[in-house]
């Protein structure tokens, strides 16, 4: 369904995934979002999915969820490699942020590699300011988490 998702051959940011995505954490990856886990992610009350569509493919994801105490955390969003530069990810970020605001939410956060600097940009560009950096967190990898205060 969408395997562009993760670790396709000739992404921007597939010389920067090699470098810190461990095969592990790849699989790890591909069991949390499957059809099935998507399916029932997105059946979830508070939670939320928003899809780029170009002539009938899926070309790129937003989904997350709707905290306690008016946080929204953004757990993915994509585009497929061979649509970026299209402004789809901005249209999507643009939907998340109306939704955010829909349900009351003060904050929006995400987690992803420091090392993927086509990702931090891009929620550079969006907004989002780097808050908390979390040296061997998860896998033993370094995350950083971003944030966007709604007005």
């Amino acid at each position: 369904m969408l395997t562009f998702l993760i670790g396709l051959e000739g992404s921007p940011g597939e010389k920067y995934e090699k470098e810190v995505y461990p095969e592990k954490l790849f699989e790890e990856e591909l069991k949390r979002y499957s059809d099935e886990t998507l399916s029932r992610f997105i059946k979830s009350e508070n939670s939320f999915a928003f899809v780029g569509v170009e002539k009938t493919e899926v070309i790129g994801l937003a989904m997350g969820r709707v905290t306690e105490g008016g946080l929204l955390d953004l757990s993915w969003i994509c585009v497929d490699p061979l649509a970026q530069g299209k402004g789809i990810g901005k249209k999507l970020m643009d939907k998340v942020f109306e939704y955010a605001k829909s349900k009351d939410c003060h904050k929006i956060f995400t987690y992803t590699f420091p090392a993927l600097a086509p990702t931090v940009s891009f929620y550079l560009r969006c907004g989002f300011v780097p808050e908390s950096y979390f040296r061997k967190h998860w896998y033993g990898l370094d995350f950083v988490m971003l944030s966007k205060w709604l007005e």
